[in-house]
């Protein structure tokens, strides 16, 4: 058999991420160390992950198992064997077997998977500690580095509709530092962390804790170090059909919480609206004119 036709096995990443919301406590920790270690899995050994997540080796070895491998060395080689977790190659070269991998409808299928899973996850008090958060600041930064770039863009998009003063980080042209200077406590940060993540996320997070401005961090179930150094993280399920992650979930997720922060500014949203609404009126220079009263240029 060709090195083309050989089976696909699910890796590691996703078959934690399958069995996730099933795990112990203690499995969980192990989980996410392992997660963090991402395709450096090979480096360790069971009794060293097992201490990096404060777990027994007897749960360590039961947590492979409930993954499917016979044995931890038989994950370390899987994990040795896959060169990047979360590369588009790599998650490719498993969707060339799925007959399916082509299929809309399974792709709507897993979206529509990822949304009812994140809604699972997400418990109203941790939704609104978010909420309250990004209410009680005075400046709200949204902050994404890849793809997570996108996601933070459509935050500040649908923030500024909200609160009066919203900036999105990075900025072409600008360091990072310039920005950052002069934060504090009444500051606030949205923080789309999905992988891959860069590793200045995690310090970029560390400086803002520092400054005394909280952190709302809205990631996948890979973030581990990051989501230690934020003051709310919310996971979202966010597993693709085929070659690429989806982020149908986490969107559904900024929606719903920009909007929450909107009804939650009360009377000053109210006005903001108003005021918006205003100077599109005078400002959208394609707007029909009114009845009896053509356009003047």
């Amino acid at each position: 058999m060709s090195s083309g036709d050989e089976p696909h096995f699910p890796p590691i990443d996703g078959r934690i991420l399958d069995i996730f919301d099933e795990l112990t406590e203690s499995e969980k920790r192990l989980a996410e160390v392992v997660l963090e270690s991402q395709g450096n899995l090979s480096a360790f050994t069971a009794g060293e992950l097992a201490s990096r997540a404060g777990v027994s080796n007897a749960t360590a070895a039961r947590f492979f198992q409930r993954l499917g491998y016979r044995t931890y060395g038989e994950a370390r080689r899987a994990a040795r064997s896959a060169e990047a977790w979360g590369s588009p190659l790599y998650e490719l070269a498993g969707a060339r077997s799925r007959a399916q991998s082509g299929s809309l409808a399974l792709h709507i299928a897993q979206d529509l998977r990822n949304l009812s899973r994140t809604a699972e996850t997400l418990s109203a008090p941790l939704l609104d500690n978010a909420i309250e958060i990004l209410i009680r600041a005075r400046t709200v930064w949204t902050l994404g580095f890849r793809n997570s770039y996108a996601l933070a863009s459509y935050a500040r998009g649908l923030l500024v509709h909200a609160k009066p003063d919203v900036r999105m980080l990075p900025l072409v042209g600008s360091s990072i530092g310039e920005e950052l200077v002069g934060i504090g406590p009444e500051d606030a940060f949205f923080v789309m962390g999905f992988r891959r993540r860069p590793a200045v996320l995690r310090e970029i997070l560390a400086v803002t804790a520092a400054a005394g401005a909280k952190s709302v961090l809205l990631s996948d179930f890979t973030a581990a170090g990051t989501a230690q150094v934020a003051t709310v993280t919310l996971r979202c399920h966010n597993r693709g059909a085929s070659q690429l992650d989806s982020y149908a979930a986490p969107m559904s997720v900024i929606n719903y919480i920009c909007s929450a922060v909107g009804l939650g500014m009360g009377q000053a949203g109210i006005d903001r609206l108003n005021e918006i609404e205003q100077l599109h009126r005078r400002l959208d220079l394609f707007a029909a004119p009114r009845p009896g009263k053509p356009r003047k240029v």
